[in-house]
């Protein structure tokens, strides 16, 4: 997605259920949505998928360290409350830029860290913008020493992602902050750091760092962007080696992050990471028929590689599957396209009774970053399973007589509240370029 792009990339998530905030500590499965020590040498064997992933995440923080779920306790009620005070004042279409984006960096520091210096800093960051409102525009202001844009986030690769949805902008400052990746060497030594977490060792997991760097990097790299900016010759092909080499299961076909577990270095796939792959390579990648069976094999298993949070369907979630759907069609065998259609069939009957409210809002779940984004990734389903556009229906024949009535609900509800999206507006730039 491009602009709506910048949008699905965001494996962003707020925890938000209508006014009501539901427990942020759940963030931890979520985000599967820089730098600490690389590994010299590959520990012992291949990687190797690990299926009690989420599980074992738990017991690793509490390994590094033995307060960590009373410490993160006490910052849970913290985040309920600040969560609730930032989704009400979107709600009431005021400015909310950055609060969300520190919002945002607080929430990933505590779903995948055991930092609670940095999220105790951030969380009197958020408390001090609240109490002052016009620090919100800042948030949209690019920084005049090196043109990172994310002007409220404190971490390189989410100034990275706020950024790139001024790539193309006229008026921009050079991306002088890319230069830290800028040479195969650079390339290769960043990834390197965060490729493998090692949670009990040092109390980080680096899948989001990897996920969000992975998505923003490839695109600007493979696709030369942004255009005033001089990429290295040899970073398309470090990219790529990267890409097919270091971060991709060739057991499954799937990307994800690496975790050193039991003395060895296990593979943990991760849906958002491979649908951001598959995606921006346009589908040419290797095994798509494996790649299609792997995700029907995770449907009813919760994130990061399954498709379900808590046990239920995410539109985020359901978005991903569709997309990888589209480019393994193709190639797939009669029983896999069956299997796909009726999966489509329940998701899109999902979204329709369950997610989609009277007013073209889609109701937010606990992983859903904004209001904004809760509403892009409804709309963006819908409209990349060909529901408003017979075009794109690529798994079905079927007519959808009434997708014409719910597609102006939903831009009517976007006409409403572009001005003051809790992301910016870019969710809802996103929605308009997918619906019209």
């Amino acid at each position: 997605m491009d602009s709506g792009a910048r949008a699905k990339e965001h494996g962003r998530h707020v925890l938000v259920n209508g006014a009501r905030i539901v427990a942020v500590d759940r963030i931890l499965a979520a985000v599967a949505l820089f730098c600490t020590a690389a590994f010299a040498e590959p520990l012992s064997g291949p990687p190797e998928n690990d299926i009690e992933h989420n599980a074992r995440r738990q017991q690793e923080f509490t390994k590094f360290n033995p307060r960590f779920p009373e410490l993160k306790a006490e910052r849970v009620a913290i985040l309920r409350k600040l969560t609730a005070e930032v989704e009400q004042r979107e709600a009431a279409r005021q400015s909310t830029a950055c609060s969300h984006q520190i919002l945002w960096e607080l929430k990933l520091l505590n779903g995948m860290s055991a930092d609670f210096r940095a999220i105790d800093a951030r969380i009197r960051d958020l408390q001090s913008t609240l109490a002052h409102p016009e620090r919100e525009a800042s948030a949209q202001v690019q920084n005049p020493e090196d043109g990172s844009w994310g002007g409220c986030y404190e971490a390189w690769h989410l100034k990275l992602m706020a950024s790139y949805d001024h790539r193309g902008d006229q008026a921009a400052r050079p991306f002088r902050f890319l230069d830290r990746v800028n040479s195969p060497e650079k390339l290769t030594a960043y990834f390197t750091s965060i490729e493998t977490s090692d949670i009990a060792q040092t109390g980080v997991d680096h899948t989001y760092d990897l996920n969000e760097s992975l998505s923003d990097l490839m695109r600007l790299i493979l696709r030369g962007q942004p255009k005033d900016y001089a990429w290295h010759p040899g970073l398309k092909e470090a990219m790529m080696d990267l890409l097919m080499h270091r971060f991709r299961n060739p057991e499954t076909g799937w990307w994800g992050e690496k975790y050193v577990r039991d003395g060895r270095v296990k593979f943990v796939d991760d849906l958002s990471m491979t649908f951001h792959t598959v995606n921006y390579l346009d589908g040419n990648v290797p095994d798509l028929p494996k790649i299609v069976d792997t995700a029907l094999a995770l449907k009813d298993t919760n994130t990061p590689a399954g498709w379900l949070w808590d046990g239920a369907y995410w539109n985020h979630n359901n978005m991903d599957v569709a997309v990888l759907f589209r480019y393994g069609w193709p190639q797939a065998s009669p029983s896999q396209r069956r299997a796909m259609r009726a999966e489509l069939e329940k998701m899109l009957r999902w979204c329709l009774a369950e997610s989609l409210q009277p007013d073209g809002s889609f109701k937010p779940i606990l992983p859903d970053a904004s209001l904004e984004e809760a509403n892009y990734f409804g709309a963006t389903f819908l409209a990349r399973i060909g529901y408003f556009d017979r075009a794109r229906r690529f798994w079905t024949d079927t007519d959808f007589p009434e997708s014409d009535a719910i597609r102006k609900r939903i831009l009517d509800h976007v006409a409403k509240n572009i001005q003051t999206g809790g992301a910016g507006g870019t969710y809802y730039r996103g929605i308009l370029a997918e619906l019209k």
